[in-house]
């Protein structure tokens, strides 16, 4: 089993993840000096937005590493791109197709906990190491098969739900949930926790579905229930298109939600109806640390926008498996496979001065709750911390 890694510094994480192809040898079917990470993208379907964020952040992570390659001896990660479409059948199909090529030593994939979910049960079944970097249900990880670099949103949620009761004070609240996806509903719970015994009335739950695409008579059952605050957990879409079916209703009240509308595609697809909407992040350049800041400047040179939430996820979950290729690699000698891969992957207990500062993996699962920031959009499309009207911003 390769050390548990625990860093000291990790000025330049490009560096890193370059050097986690340092004495990498091809396994079977690769051409010499090339190691193959699946990748099941999400470029189409219900969450492309979200998906194309997650596919920038891993993408900028193994092109540097690969745009460094003098670090590595010329050897080179290759991602081995699938589109999944965030469907479960697809996204299946992928995953079989990632594991009857032996020469894939590790797969990254899933934003849906349903996709998430589905893909695991084939990638642990051909022993292929799989690391979830996006879906939020509770549980997913599965060492030594599946481990999740998943910023877990359920205890940002909460914390942002005590900061609105204690500093926005509203009397009443009201949810809506996505409730035929099992992630969103446990990010629905975790906001009720957050509000329960703070004083805040719960008017209740509006229940939306993942294919739906009228929110009308939603925002009419919320807004019948008069409440101070709306709390939105569902998918990306569905929660832009609730916010405007609200503010075309004149809701008044302040609007509550996930990570979700932290996309610059989000706001590009709603623009200023986002205002002043807050929701909880792990990752925002405005307050990271070096690294991070290191991170956000590359990210804007390459893609021309600040990264979010998702494309720091997704960059994590390249930097962790080209972490344990790089372990598997320097404890083998030479030959990297899946079961040496599966193995580094869980000796990884701990990793400092990541983007999010230093994290901690318990069960297979990130941990970084001190990295948790609340912002929201302003008007004119910039993201800034949330502090409630006339309070300033922390």
């Amino acid at each position: 089993m390769a050390p548990s890694l625990r860093r000291r510094s990790l000025a330049a994480p490009a560096a890193v993840i370059a050097a986690a192809t340092l004495a990498t040898a091809c396994t079977g079917g690769t051409k010499e000096g090339e190691v193959k990470i699946g990748f099941i993208t999400a470029l189409t379907g219900p969450v492309a937005f979200a998906g194309q964020t997650f596919a920038n952040g891993i993408e900028l992570a193994v092109d540097q590493a690969n745009r460094e390659n003098h670090l590595s001896g010329g050897r080179t990660i290759k991602l081995e791109k699938k589109e999944g479409a965030e469907k479960p059948s697809q996204a299946v199909d992928q995953a079989r197709q990632l594991a009857v090529d032996q020469s894939v030593v590790g797969a990254l994939c899933c934003i849906l906990s349903p996709v998430a979910g589905a893909v695991k049960v084939i990638t642990s079944d051909a022993e292929l190491p799989l690391n979830i970097y996006g879906a939020t249900d509770l549980g997913l990880q599965d060492p030594p098969y599946v481990v999740r670099t998943t910023t877990l949103p359920q205890e940002a949620n909460k914390r942002l739900a005590r900061k609105v009761a204690a500093e926005a004070k509203p009397e009443s609240v009201a949810f809506a949930v996505t409730q035929d996806n099992s992630g969103w509903v446990s990010q629905h719970e975790s906001f009720k926790e957050g509000f329960a015994g703070t004083g805040v009335r719960d008017l209740g739950t509006v229940n939306t579905l993942a294919a739906q695409t009228d929110f009308s008579g939603a925002a009419g059952e919320l807004m019948a229930k008069n409440p101070e605050a709306v709390v939105i957990s569902t998918l990306q879409q569905s929660a832009i298109s609730l916010i405007r079916a609200l503010r075309s209703r004149g809701y008044q009240g302040l609007l509550v939600t996930t990570e979700v509308i932290g996309s610059p595609g989000a706001f590009k697809a709603a623009g200023a109806t986002l205002a002043d909407v807050p929701f909880p992040v792990y990752f925002f350049a405005g307050s990271a640390g070096p690294t991070g800041q290191e991170f956000a400047r590359s990210y804007k040179a390459e893609y021309g926008t600040d990264p979010d939430a998702y494309a720091a996820q997704g960059y994590m979950a390249a930097y962790m498996m080209a972490t344990a290729v790089k372990n598997a690699a320097t404890t083998t000698g030479a030959d990297v496979t899946r079961e040496s891969v599966t193995e580094a992957l869980s000796d990884i207990k701990r990793l400092d001065d990541t983007i999010y500062g230093n994290v901690e993996f318990r069960d297979g699962q990130l941990y970084a709750p001190d990295s948790i920031v609340h912002v929201t959009w302003t008007k004119d499309g910039r993201q800034r911390t949330w502090a409630p009207a006339g309070a300033g911003t922390a």
